[in-house]
């Protein structure tokens, strides 16, 4: 059937009020149509009204293997509460960094969260990196707000109970896993106050006060934990290897899967079979009487109570037919129709979840889909687009479909229902909503009720209703997506972003003047047609510039233009941020459009506002033309660019010796010998290299892990990385003003070309370093040593040797964060680090 509708049907933000948003929102991909066994255990579950949050501190913390024998064998509502979104962390698989890092994190989460069965909640914590302990975290979050974080989420999500994977002492390694430990014991006891963060209640929250809490060992952590939970009353053990057949796997086996989702730390896990024991230890709340940790709890439906509901869930799981599961429709509603006449004060947070959970079992016993689908990836804002609705239910079904104005229509078996709408979109660009204000340490909402939540759908939506005869009203808010065929890897989709007219392209994100003047690059381009733009940029204190606007052309949708100033040092100049903007008659737009896009993740689009740096450099290095070999992904080549320094991209497969002997200086990125293939054949050529007189810097790379088959995760023996071993330790120095000691003030490294002093170490960002090496006698020269508060200096961050007429350089210094961040002393110690023995 194919249906046009008439006009032009305006969606906005305010025609959508009424559309509540649940607490969490599923992983953005659209839902995949289960099969005749999964819809029976879906409805299965519907029989169970138990729930437990699981607590962690970082994304690819939780444990996947307790998460889905919760969701799937134990089939209670289980959560995943994260402190933060994993932005303070490293990328194994590009360059992301901070926010962007944030978003990938999040996302893995979410489809990680689909595998398993779970659902996923935030705090508004930003994660700063490696934390030695809870007070540092502590300080820079505010423990008062992300503890009201998580009693908020404790509330909203009511569970019966929590679960934590790390100790709330400093067993627990990271500071961020001992400060969730410490959180969730507390939140624990002030969750059921009502004292207790009263403005939530004031909100709508109630207070709930969950029975128990556990702490999830480890024997990776504790070896003989198997021994000491056979003896100590405090310590359960629950086997999550169980099979279930109507999934056909192992709890473990989707567990294994889930995890892989964490591609941007690297933790791709095996999909197990067979006995796997997990251990909880009693922390608070009642002791279970028997070894089964839910014991006590009433998890049926005598919570509500309705012992009826569970004999008639029971009646029609006895009656499903899994070759005809649309037979099972006047049953789910009947238990729909039962549920809607419920006093919803009895336990209105289960009749809601377990009503919504029946609406999407008659879409799937119906074999339901339906999809708002545009040809185009992307819409700009306020402009018109053309979007069809696709309806169609794959069994015989007794509904009728509406959007909108659009007339009722029936739906026919497996006959798609198509409406063409043409559709106003709205007026802000998508995003990632926990960006859209400015933030350091938290995350900063303007409507407390978007605390806890995962992800928003975007903002491009299509209200459809469908009716069923004799039954309820389902309204789904669908998002636009975008479907299309690669010819390799299939039909693939997408989200369809609304994004602004035009979108900034500063070069970099901080321009490093090291002559007298510095010329700005800036990339505009047009995503409609537009008249009359000019480019706006602003004057820094203590510099001259060119025109501070530019005109540029009248505009075609898709046109690529260019814009460039030109800086001037004057006297007294600064460091300055500059905004830039492209200004149309009816529009102002100071964004950067980005993207971020794998395979194993629906595209991310987002936009950051469009500034810039611009830093005054003092630095020289004598190096001409440096040799990079990637690693797994760094901005640090364009900033050795910066320095006037041709810079080209080794291939470590087809490397030949005499063509390396061409660089001063060779620098390899960060855990380049842990993700770069070829790094095995390429070492002997850079020792040889170094020997005939070249110049090897090598970034951090990760400790190697070991197991029965030798080293996992290293390309080469890590005893050979260097002319003579050392080791890669786990040593580092997290707060960015700790101040440095000059080990050997004289060395080279330290003074030529610049002389470095304890001021080229002022405004660094995150951290000094990280995995230092160690264990290095006395064949290596140590050149700095720091230390965090209250602990011993390191001095592994930066070692050189001479080998043969060359030098050797293991650094654990973040310049991979430092450098783009453009901090003036990184730059100087780096230029120092490329520049050729000698000064050749």
């Amino acid at each position: 059937m194919h249906f046009r509708l008439s006009g032009v049907l305006r969606l906005t933000a305010l025609a959508l009020a009424s559309f509540q948003l649940p607490l969490t929102t599923s992983a953005q991909r659209p839902p995949a149509q289960p099969d005749a066994a999964e819809i029976l255990h879906r409805m299965q579950k519907l029989n169970v009204l138990g729930s437990v949050l699981y607590i962690v501190a970082h994304p690819d913390d939780e444990n996947t293997r307790l998460i889905a024998w919760l969701a799937n064998g134990k089939k209670v509502r289980t959560g995943n509460l994260s402190l933060t979104r994993g932005d303070g962390g490293q990328n194994l698989i590009g360059p992301e960094l901070g926010d962007a890092l944030g978003i990938i994190r999040t996302q893995e989460l979410m489809e990680a969260r689909r595998i398993d069965g779970g659902e996923q909640f935030f705090t508004r914590a930003v994660d700063f990196g490696y934390s030695k302990n809870a007070a540092e975290s502590f300080e820079k979050w505010g423990k008062q707000e992300v503890l009201s974080d998580m009693v908020r989420v404790i509330r909203m999500f009511r569970p019966d109970v929590i679960i934590t994977r790390f100790a709330p002492d400093r067993s627990a390694g990271h500071g961020h896993h001992e400060a969730s430990a410490i959180l969730a014991e507390e939140a624990f006891d002030l969750a059921g106050d009502p004292k207790a963060f009263p403005e939530q209640l004031q909100q709508g929250l109630e207070v709930w006060q969950p029975r128990r809490l556990f702490f999830n060992g480890s024997t990776w952590w504790k070896k003989d934990l198997a021994d000491i939970a056979k003896n100590d009353p405090d310590w359960f053990s629950v086997d999550v290897g169980g099979y279930d057949p109507l999934l056909g796997l192992s709890y473990t086996e989707i567990a294994g899967r889930s995890r892989s989702m964490h591609k941007s730390q690297g933790f791709g896990a095996a999909e197990t079979r067979g006995e796997m024991l997990e251990y909880l230890k009693l922390i608070k709340g009642d002791r279970p009487k028997t070894r089964d940790i839910f014991e006590g709890i009433d998890m049926t439906w005598g919570r509500v109570p309705d012992p009826a509901m569970e004999q008639r869930i029971n009646a029609m799981i006895s009656a499903y037919s899994t070759g005809s599961p649309e037979s099972s429709a006047p049953a789910l509603i009947a238990v729909h129709q039962a549920l809607s006449e419920r006093d919803k004060t009895l336990d209105a947070n289960w009749l809601s979840k377990k009503q919504a959970a029946v609406e999407q079992l008659l879409l799937d016993v119906h074999g339901i889909t339906m999809e708002a689908l545009s040809q185009l990836p992307t819409v700009v804002v306020e402009s018109q687009a053309k979007v069809d609705l696709h309806i169609v239910a794959r069994r015989p079904c007794a509904a009728t479909a509406s959007t909108g104005a659009a007339p009722s229509t029936a739906l026919e078996p497996n006959r798609s229902t198509t409406i063409p709408l043409t559709l106003k979109a709205p007026a802000e660009p998508d995003g990632p909503f926990w960006l859209e204000l400015p933030h350091n340490d938290l995350y900063r909402f303007e409507d407390p009720k978007r605390i806890g939540v995962p992800a928003l759908p975007v903002h491009f939506v299509v209200p459809c209703t469908l009716q069923f005869e004799n039954g309820p009203r389902i309204i789904r808010s669908l998002p636009v997506m975008h479907r299309w065929v690669d010819r390799v890897k299939g039909e693939l989709v997408r989200e369809c972003h609304v994004i602004p007219s035009t979108s900034i392209y500063p070069k970099r994100t901080a321009f490093m003047a090291v002559k007298d003047t510095q010329k700005v690059d800036l990339g505009i381009e047009a995503f409609a047609d537009l008249k009359d733009c000019i480019v706006h940029c602003e004057m820094p204190y203590g510099w001259k510039m060119d025109a501070m606007m530019q005109p540029i052309p009248d505009l075609r949708e898709g046109d690529k233009v260019g814009a460039s100033y030109r800086f001037i040092k004057d006297e007294g100049c600064e460091e300055g941020t500059l905004e830039a903007s492209v200004q149309g008659a009816s529009f102002t737009d100071r964004r950067t459009l980005r993207t971020i896009t794998y395979d194993h993740l629906m595209p991310q689009v987002y936009s950051t506002p469009a500034k810039f740096k611009i830093v005054p450099l003092d630095a020289v290095t004598t190096a001409k033309r440096v040799g990079y070999v990637k690693g797994a992904g760094d901005d640090v080549p364009q900033a050795i660019q910066q320095l006037g320094v041709i810079v080209d991209f080794i291939e470590p497969a087809s490397a030949k010796l005499e063509e390396l002997k061409k660089y001063d200086a060779i620098v390899t990125g960060i855990r380049a010998y842990n993700a770069t293939k070829g790094m095995k054949e390429l070492h002997p050529l850079l020792l040889q290299y170094v020997e005939q007189g070249g110049t090897l810097i090598v970034q951090y790379n990760t400790s190697p892990r070991f197991s029965v088959s030798g080293v996992e995760d290293f390309q080469i023996d890590p005893a050979t990385l260097g002319p003579h071993p050392f080791k890669i330790t786990r040593d580092r120095v997290t707060v960015e003003e700790a101040p440095p000691t000059f080990l050997d003030p004289k060395h080279p490294l330290l003074t030529t070309p610049n002389a470095i002093t304890a001021k080229d170490f002022e405004e660094w960002v995150q951290e000094r370093g990280l995995y230092f090496a160690g264990e290095f006698g006395d064949k290596y020269t140590p050149l700095i040593a720091w230390n965090d508060p209250g602990e011993q200096p390191l001095n592994g961050g930066l070692i050189t040797c001479d080998h043969g007429k060359g030098r050797f350089i293991y650094t654990g210094i973040s310049f991979f964060r430092q450098l783009p961040a453009g901090v003036p002393g990184a730059y100087r110690l780096f230029a120092n680090l490329i520049s050729p023995r000698g000064g050749k």
